[in-house]
């Protein structure tokens, strides 16, 4: 008789797959990115009290926040398992189990991360949030400790007088029953999909005395992925619990502040930062022979400005560096909604209801009309920019002022010229004297050919010099 071991192990996995299609498999959730900042931490003129000392409340979008350093004070135990953070009343902890270091947090650090992390308070998942070397949580998840009263600005916190007994508790994707007694429940399992919150709701669950039940964590739904941001126990034996939004775990801005940050990541991808780099030839203001720097802009043939680690520009003599070359050009146009995206995420804004983008990636110039984080490209125009020996320079620069023509003392006519920084500036491709016929530059836009003003086509030069009034905005990237 033949046997065909392969072809029973073959059946074997895939009864086990289909079992995990049909009943659901346990899967890992999806996190928050710890890299992404999503804000800037202020001090809150709010403060909170408990017995006789007052502590700082950190603010950001709204959502008030605490150092865990405070709660230590206030005498709460913290373990770890499962790397969860668990953060309980100090008589539900031996102290061996206390975690041995805690970073205060020494306000000059404001960045703002969400944390990877999972914190527990008392039976009520939080998100945290990480800033410098401290993390913090909600100043909401406190009620699930203690009672919480606001006077005016003051926060006052005090002991629970009555602490509702807890049975039922979740632990990475496990709900547990640890009473003697049969349970029957609703919970929530809560989800971001990166614009609004999801709640899958599980009706009359039935837990036996010190049993568990599996939760079937999901990393999308309706095809979009989401993060899962805790399990939460709506009622037991019909008595029902605080909702999510009592403990603060609803920060919809903080979120979206998110989202915006890993959307703006995206872009950045996108709208590459042309670079022109090059290499030092011999010891000059805090540069070492062999050093890579970034060339910002050269002038005429005098000196070189060089960006330093810190991005502040340095001056060099002229024969200092040799140019070693740039990253290239980009091909792929980009969409209106990226452009759109960019600029508002970006939060660049402008004095007047324009605003202009040079892209020197692409080689084109944008115009957006509206206002900061409302921004509305209007007009998109191929340009001409610096070579890399002539570099225009790039960052933040306003329209000056405007001349109707130049050059003509130098044997050609630039048309409708709008001065952005020194003499670099807006204008027409080169006419003759005249003004009448094309000398150069036509055929030429889309590429890097200038001296490191940005060239547009005749008709492009003057709508800007129509149209986009002094003071407008105008960024090169």
């Amino acid at each position: 008789m033949r046997r065909y071991p392969y072809f029973f192990l073959f059946n074997f996995c895939s009864i086990w797959l289909m079992c995990q299609v049909i009943y659901g498999a346990s899967v890992e959730p999806m996190r928050f990115d710890p890299s992404l900042e999503i804000g800037k931490l202020s001090v809150s003129a709010e403060t909170l009290s408990y017995e006789e000392e007052t502590f700082n409340i950190y603010e950001l979008e709204g959502e008030k926040f605490i150092p865990l350093t405070t709660l230590m004070k206030m005498g709460v135990s913290f373990y770890e398992k499962d790397t969860t953070l668990y953060i309980q009343e100090r008589y539900e902890v031996e102290t061996d189990a206390l975690l041995p270091h805690l970073t205060p947090y020494n306000e000059q650090d404001s960045s703002v991360y969400l944390n990877s992390k999972d914190v527990v308070i008392g039976s009520i998942p939080t998100y945290s949030i990480q800033v410098g070397e401290s993390v913090m949580v909600p100043l909401e998840i406190l009620k699930a400790l203690f009672d919480v009263e606001k006077f005016g600005t003051l926060y006052s916190v005090h002991p629970k007088v009555y602490q509702e007994p807890t049975f039922l508790q979740v632990e990475k994707d496990t709900l547990y029953n640890t009473s003697e007694y049969t349970l029957y429940c609703n919970f929530i399992d809560m989800y971001w999909d990166g614009e609004n919150f999801i709640d899958i709701c599980s009706k009359d669950q039935i837990l036996l005395p010190h049993s568990e039940h599996k939760l079937q964590l999901k990393t999308q739904i309706d095809n979009k992925v989401v993060i899962y941001l805790g399990t939460y126990i709506e009622s037991v034996q019909d008595m029902q619990m605080p909702l999510p939004e009592d403990y603060g775990q609803r920060p919809i801005k903080l979120y979206k502040c998110y989202a915006n940050a890993k959307r703006l990541r995206e872009l950045e991808n996108i709208f590459v930062k042309f670079k022109v780099i090059a290499k030092i030839n011999y010891k000059v203001v805090g540069f070492e022979p062999g050093e890579e720097v970034q060339l910002w802009r050269s002038e005429k043939r005098q000196y070189h400005v060089l960006l330093d680690k810190d991005g502040k520009k340095v001056n060099v003599p002229w024969g200092s560096i040799t140019i070693l070359g740039n990253n290239g050009q980009g091909w792929k146009e980009a969409t209106q909604n990226q452009l759109e995206d960019y600029v508002n995420l970006k939060g660049y804004e402008s004095e007047t209801d324009y605003l202009l983008w040079t892209d020197l990636f692409r080689q084109r110039t944008y115009v957006f009309k509206g206002n900061k984080n409302h921004w509305e490209l209007i007009k998109t125009m191929k340009c001409s920019t610096g070579t890399d020996k002539s570099l225009t320079p790039s960052g933040s620069f306003i329209i000056q002022y405007k001349i109707p023509y130049f050059g003509m003392d130098k044997g050609y006519r630039c048309k409708n010229g709008s001065v952005i920084f020194r003499d670099y500036m807006y204008h027409s491709i080169l006419f003759d004297k005249t003004g009448e016929y094309v000398k150069a530059g036509l055929y030429q836009l889309g590429s890097r050919v200038s001296h490191g003003c940005i060239r547009l086509s005749e008709e492009d030069s003057e709508w800007i010099y129509k149209n986009i009034p002094e003071k407008t905005k105008v960024y090169v990237e």
